[in-house]
């Protein structure tokens, strides 16, 4: 008998040492949990087995939790005592042997017990059987919000002895017990204690959360018809590319609103399912769709710039083959750091298994967050290098680049303030009006003065070209003529009669020969401009390692009707 009380004797003490330094390091601090999957929603602890079948709901749990009004309550329901049995065991499972032991054995419990254990003669909770009960007590200290602390109580063999066990709050998993496994695990907190839990299904009501509280259906339906209107408008930017002469403008548009579209499509991973790892996806698109669309917008930028800063006579064209080149070199740049960061993060499970977007904050996430503030910081440099340029499009772009600096600076810091209490709806709203704050309002500011320039512009040039014939008073003929032959008396000419939209067309009419005479005399006989009409071509081995090229034609075309007029 002396044997068997030193060998439990030792035990407990060695038992309690590991208490005592479980107790010390984690007293402070709130342990982090991951989000376990199970197979079999059937867990079995102290002896007995939990089915799964619960009298309360998991919102009776969260409204007891969200109490905190009240120091020292204690929370004791069968749906609790399940979670905190599973996390137990997981966790704590010597501990759990060592109460068993002190419960069991009288002899053992003069025995020095640590901080968070004690004996007393009356417990906090009236129990009605000899099997343990887990629960949660609020605790209240000083300078400190209340916290929600696992407390477990085991009845003795002696009727007026109770052992009582306090541990370091952790999160409660009710994920493995849901019967929707199809469904999305998320978390939220109440009172300060993280709580996972799954969407219910059909008629499972039980440790689960109401679908009601998931209200944001209509944010990803409208982001799903913003994806499909930037998939809609790449054919009509086609089209326009190929029916204008001059459709440098609308140069990487249809790149531009592919990017756009993969952005919008982030959101979208709201109606993927387990085991999809969405958290993963969500900075794949992010990246991909952040070098896409912003890649466009700072290389239309950057060859604006090398076409206006011009240090040599020959004019500087960047053709858009080469900016192509540019943006597949980014975006394979960040196609090989993703890959390095999914394959860096294969053994990390709160990516695979987390949920967006509630994702845990990770240090790549750092990374790319850095990657775009850089990336966005160079093209507003840009912007300021080309600030004198006559460039019609130039304050377009900069408020595009400025624009989501700001903005996705902002989102950036809401997300990592909340990050550990911040709820799915909250998280994805900020994810959506950062979306449309910055994507939206560019495509608008970018896109749609080109389609308004395009719609007018075939008429003004027809009217400045034309000089308004249909319209024009008849003494513009004869004004006309008067010009042509250098013969003119501004006394026979009745302005005042005249319609001034017809002066107006006239005179940019006239404008626009003067033009056309100057420029023909510049480039005239000029040695330092080079002429791809009778002079010196180069080698195609020239123009192919060339980063920049010489336009086709670098003067004017003028050519004369019978009459002498000018075109």
């Amino acid at each position: 008998m002396l044997a068997d009380v030193n060998a439990f004797a030792g035990l407990a003490v060695v038992l309690s040492a590991f208490i005592c330094t479980d107790a010390t390091t984690h007293r402070t601090t709130t342990a982090k949990s991951n989000i376990r999957s199970s197979k079999n929603t059937t867990t079995r602890f102290n002896n007995h087995v939990y089915k799964g079948n619960n009298s309360e709901l998991l919102s009776t749990l969260l409204e007891q939790l969200d109490d905190t009004s009240q120091c020292d309550r204690v929370v004791a329901l069968s749906s609790l005592h399940a979670l905190l049995g599973r996390e137990l065991n997981a966790r704590y499972s010597q501990l759990l042997l060592l109460a068993r032991l002190i419960a069991q054995h009288p002899h053992l419990h003069p025995l020095q017990l640590p901080s968070n254990a004690t004996l007393t003669a009356e417990p906090i909770l009236r129990l009605n059987s000899s099997a343990p009960l887990y629960t949660l007590q609020l605790i209240c200290e000083p300078n400190s919000e209340p916290v929600w602390i696992p407390t477990l109580l085991y009845p003795t063999v002696s009727p007026t002895s109770f052992l009582t066990l306090r541990l370091p709050p952790f999160d409660l998993d009710a994920c493995a017990f849901s019967e929707c496994q199809r469904e999305k695990c998320t978390w939220t907190v109440h009172g300060g204690t993280r709580v996972h839990a799954r969407t219910c299904c059909s008629n499972a009501t039980a440790l689960c959360r109401d679908r009601a509280e998931q209200g944001r259906g209509i944010l990803v339906l409208f982001n799903a018809v913003c994806a499909l209107l930037c998939v809609l408008l790449i054919p009509l930017v086609f089209r326009e590319r190929r029916r204008h002469r001059e459709a440098r403008g609308w140069a990487l548009m249809e790149l531009f609103l592919l990017g756009a579209a993969t952005l919008y499509s982030i959101l979208l991973l709201e109606w993927l399912s387990p085991p999809w790892p969405t958290c993963c996806l969500a900075v794949w698109l992010r990246q991909i769709g952040f070098s896409t669309f912003y890649g466009a917008v700072v290389l239309k930028i950057y060859r604006n710039l090398q076409e206006y800063r011009v240090r040599k006579a020959h004019h500087v064209f960047v053709k858009e083959e080469d900016l192509l080149k540019y943006l597949l070199c980014m975006l394979a740049l960040t196609t090989t750091g993703l890959t390095a960061w999914t394959l860096g993060s294969w053994s990390d499970t709160a990516l695979w298994k987390g949920a967006w977007p509630q994702c845990a904050a990770q240090p790549w996430s750092l990374t790319w967050h850095g990657y775009e503030l850089l990336f966005l910081l160079y093209g507003m440099r840009l912007c300021y290098k080309a600030r004198n340029s006559n460039w019609l499009e130039r304050w377009q772009f900069t408020v595009a680049v400025c624009l989501e600096a700001v903005i996705t600076l902002m989102a950036n810091l809401i997300r990592y303030s909340i990050r550990n209490s911040g709820h799915s709806d909250t998280l994805m709203t900020v994810t959506f009006v950062q979306l449309h704050l910055t994507i939206s309002v560019n495509i608008v500011i970018i896109i749609a003065p080109k389609f308004y320039f395009v719609s007018s512009e075939s008429t003004r040039r027809t009217q400045t070209l034309s000089g308004s014939s249909a319209r024009a008073h008849p003494s513009l003929a004869k004004l006309r003529d008067n010009l042509l032959n250098g013969t003119i008396d501004f006394a026979e000419v009745p302005i005042v009669d005249m319609n001034p939209e017809d002066i107006r067309a006239e005179l940019k009419r006239v404008y626009t020969q003067l033009r056309m005479y100057k420029l023909k005399n510049i480039y005239q006989d000029n040695p330092h401009i080079s002429k791809r009409k009778g002079g010196k071509k180069s080698s195609d081995k020239v123009v192919r390692n060339r980063r920049i090229s010489i336009p086709p034609s670098s003067s004017p075309k003028v050519e004369y009707r019978s009459t002498g007029e000018t075109l």
